[in-house]
């Protein structure tokens, strides 16, 4: 009889997690805004574009997820006197997504949050009137931050849901002794299968 019982709960499980375990993909594009705190600069710019694509795993029966983020942040350029900053950020992250429904109207939403490693491509480069422009320095390093994201999701079919998200993360420039914060704001589709 315990026997009965156990392999019951065991084929349960296995059902529950066959049916409700969701392995899904997921790309947006929209625009970043960069804050670059430097010796040469500290101004906040936009970006031409941002954008991400993103895979994660849903446990079963739960809102839970682990999610890997890779983005293009956007390429900023800030002027300041003499000079100008150009800094290219791309980050690759893991971490953890709550991504709760909110009843059957197809409405849900998502808050994200890990550690990501962060690649700053960047120089500054410097133009004194009359004469060339100098390339004062250039970097193309990165650093681990965290970052946290959050948005709303509209489920079109129950594998097919639309996402608007807005997300943030900061990057270190060591070469040109700045700390970045990036906010993007996204929209996009996710894939689940």
């Amino acid at each position: 009889m315990n026997f009965k019982h156990v392999a019951t709960a065991a084929a349960l499980v296995t059902l529950g997690s066959s049916a409700f375990a969701q392995t899904y993909v997921g790309v947006g594009v929209g625009v970043g805004r960069s804050c670059i705190t430097t010796n040469f600069t500290g101004e906040c710019a936009h970006s031409s574009v941002a954008g991400k694509a993103l895979v994660g795993y849903a446990w079963p029966g739960t809102d839970f997820a682990i999610e890997g983020i890779y983005s293009h942040l956007g390429t900023f350029r800030r002027s300041a006197g003499l000079g100008t900053t150009d800094v290219k950020v791309d980050t690759l992250g893991l971490g953890g997504a709550w991504r709760p429904q909110f009843g059957a109207s197809g409405w849900g939403g998502v808050v994200r949050g890990g550690i990501e490693y962060g690649t700053v491509k960047g120089h500054y480069t410097e133009a004194l009137p009359g004469t060339p422009a100098i390339r004062y320095a250039t970097v193309d390093n990165g650093a681990w931050q965290p970052y946290l994201g959050g948005g709303v999701t509209y489920a079109i079919t129950p594998q097919i849901k639309l996402e608007g998200d807005l997300d943030y993360t900061r990057v270190r420039a060591n070469g040109l002794h700045s700390n970045t914060g990036v906010a993007t704001a996204m929209l996009g589709v996710t894939f689940g299968f």
